[in-house]
């Protein structure tokens, strides 16, 4: 075989296995930037996926959407269909009876990449979904006060979810995730639990499946302007979220922390000014049902986050603790947060939901059994079993919502044609 020989066959093998990417958008489709504010995705990275929606034509069954980022390969986003369950990944949704492509897709290693329609034509760019995949509503969850307090258990070994001995958090957490709901965890860092927290907290990270985000809510747990004097508003904010990012490793989506949660809702000008451009979103607190809390929190110019907003559309601690023991089963109480949800849904918002696991025992509230009023089984489990796994609601972490929401309002989209 001769060296010309040897060339040849070479660039016959690059064509048919370095150059896939290559070969599949050989038509040379259409071709969309995508682009953020640099120094803010420095800061933030905005690695959650936004749904980027085009008018189609055509769309044949061989239709792909590809992507790159700088001069990096082309990479085929993978497809998915209305029939599927997923939330907060990468992906392209075609919509051939309506003539739409629905592109999910994140910022990765810089502050651009590109969108390539590979056998789809004509293509325009028509806006970002106000929620991810175009879903009806949305529904984000969060969970007060990991390490707040030593009767949680923080750190203890685990014996079970609804052992009483486990950490409540961690317990909350196993629950979340088998219905599949991401949640945000607002720690304090300088409380209880000590080291073994923190390992319980990454063994939960190091599970995958982007289940959870950790929250700043302070070091300690201060409720007015005197209790954050103590250690000063710098140390129980961004000392807290220092504490989460030397502790904590694979936090989902980057290793950043994109929200603080209020500690008992406690809000003053000084909170303001520290946090400003350090966090996208300032979460709210109050003890009551407040039904209009529905929608997105504006942004606030001033201070550079979505914020203060939030507050729980239904107040899921004060229906809980009704009763003795707290978070028994009563069908009419299911029945009220049922309710409260399918006024979201209907109406296309945003449903807040929280609870505190501190306040509550692992066996009465994480109790699976089928409900008996006062007896056995968990209003919150019935619950949960309701608003969980529906493929037309977004279920998203707080700081992811707001990440999002970031990249949907100030994402800039250039290209085109064919």
């Amino acid at each position: 075989m001769t060296w010309r020989t040897v060339v040849l066959a070479l660039s016959v093998a690059w064509f048919y296995v370095g150059g896939g990417e290559r070969a599949a958008r050989a038509d040379d489709g259409p071709r969309f930037t995508i682009s953020i504010d640099r120094e803010v995705w420095r800061k933030f990275a905005f690695q959650y996926p936004a749904t980027y929606v085009f008018q189609v034509g055509e769309v044949p069954a061989e239709a792909k959407v590809l992507r790159r980022d700088g001069s990096g390969l082309w990479t085929a986003l993978d497809a998915k269909t209305a029939d599927d369950f997923f939330n907060g990944v990468e992906c392209v949704r075609f919509d051939r009876r309506n003539r739409r492509a629905y592109v999910s897709a994140g910022f990765r290693t810089a502050s651009t990449f590109e969108l390539e329609f590979a056998g789809v034509g004509p293509v325009k760019f028509e806006s970002v979904a106000h929620y991810y995949d175009g879903r009806k509503a949305a529904y984000t969850l969060s969970l007060d006060n990991w390490g707040c307090n030593p009767w949680a258990h923080p750190g203890a070994p685990w014996k079970g979810t609804t052992d009483d001995a486990s950490d409540n958090y961690q317990a909350a957490l196993h629950v979340c995730r088998g219905f599949h709901l991401p949640v945000s965890i607002a720690i304090n860092s300088g409380s209880a639990g000590g080291e073994a927290m923190w390992q319980a907290m990454q063994a939960e990270l190091d599970l995958g499946g982007r289940s959870w985000e950790p929250a700043v809510h302070g070091r300690t747990h201060p409720n007015n302007a005197a209790a954050y004097q103590v250690h000063g508003y710098h140390q129980e904010i961004l000392g807290c979220r220092d504490d989460i990012l030397r502790h904590l490793r694979n936090i989902p989506y980057g290793q950043h922390v994109f929200e603080h949660i209020l500690t008992y809702g406690y809000q003053d000008e000084t909170i303001q000014r520290t946090d400003s451009g350090e966090f996208l979103f300032l979460r709210g607190f109050n003890w009551h049902d407040n039904p209009t809390s529905t929608d997105y929190a504006a942004w606030n110019p001033k201070y550079r986050f979505y914020g203060i907003g939030g507050l729980s559309t239904k107040g899921y601690d004060a229906l809980l603790e009704r009763r003795e023991p707290k978070g028994r089963y009563y069908a009419r109480d299911v029945a009220e947060l049922d309710e409260a949800f399918d006024r979201v849904l209907r109406s296309g918002g945003i449903f807040y939901a929280l609870w505190h696991p501190d306040r509550f025992r692992n066996s009465v509230l994480y109790d699976p059994s089928p409900g008996e009023d006062g007896v056995r089984g968990s209003t919150l489990m019935q619950h949960l079993a309701y608003v969980a796994n529906r493929k037309d609601v977004w279920y998203v972490a707080n700081g992811w919502l707001y990440c999002y929401r970031y990249v949907a309002e100030n994402a800039r989209v250039a290209g085109g044609g064919k």
